[in-house]
């Protein structure tokens, strides 16, 4: 079988992604995704959009298709296939050429958690990436230092230690690329190399590790 990085130029990280998901603000944003995007879940679940440039002068997508199915089989395989609850620890959600250019391709996979997601990332696709979603306690617990890192979303004031306290249950997500988010919930704190766009999304930016602290 070939290479999925041979059939597969480069990352384009642009381009259209069109799934019916819940926005940052509080309601549902059906906009297309046109950036390296992440899809939070409330249930500590998310989907990874991305697009890719094609070369289909020497490739099919039905062989794009298999290979990325077959990589997440034999990842799923060794890990038992399913997490706690039951769920698949990982599930092609689609691969399909753009409507608006059939240069480029969209995959999206669908993760059970974080944790799957950089074993994923570092195993499978050899880019290791540092992601955390779950509650602000988890957080913690991993090492996290969130003392003075986040910031209300509207004032741009630091959060204080007993407002720490008061959402420890709440979802955070800790990233280190430079992603738009889309959020199942209120965006309350972030840190400073994130910021909301006028759709309701959250975009990190630049070096560093990023935090978002939803509702």
């Amino acid at each position: 079988m070939r290479s999925r990085n041979r059939a597969i130029k480069a990352l384009a990280l642009a381009g259209v992604c069109i799934l019916n998901l819940a926005g940052c603000g509080a309601g549902a944003l059906d906009e297309p995704i046109n950036t390296s995007a992440i899809v939070l879940a409330a249930d500590g679940s998310f989907t990874q959009c991305r697009v890719e440039a094609f070369d289909r002068e020497y490739y099919q997508l039905s062989e794009l298709d298999s290979m990325i199915r077959q990589e997440v089989q034999d990842f799923v395989n060794q890990r038992g296939g399913q997490n706690a609850d039951g769920e698949p620890l990982v599930s092609v959600e689609e691969v399909s050429y753009l409507e608006e250019d059939s240069s480029q391709v969209m995959v999206a996979l669908h993760f059970a958690d974080s944790q799957v997601y950089e074993d994923y990332m570092a195993e499978v696709d050899q880019q290791p990436h540092e992601l955390f979603y779950g509650t602000l306690q988890q957080a913690l617990e991993r090492g996290y230092e969130l003392g003075g890192v986040l910031l209300d979303a509207k004032k741009g004031t630091v959060i204080a230690p007993e407002q720490l306290e008061k959402n420890a249950d709440n979802l955070i997500l800790v990233f280190e690329d430079e992603l738009q988010i889309r959020c199942p919930s209120k965006v309350l704190y972030c840190s400073s190399n994130v910021s909301l766009t006028d759709a309701g999304y959250a975009q990190g930016t630049g070096e560093g590790l990023k935090y978002i602290l939803m509702k």
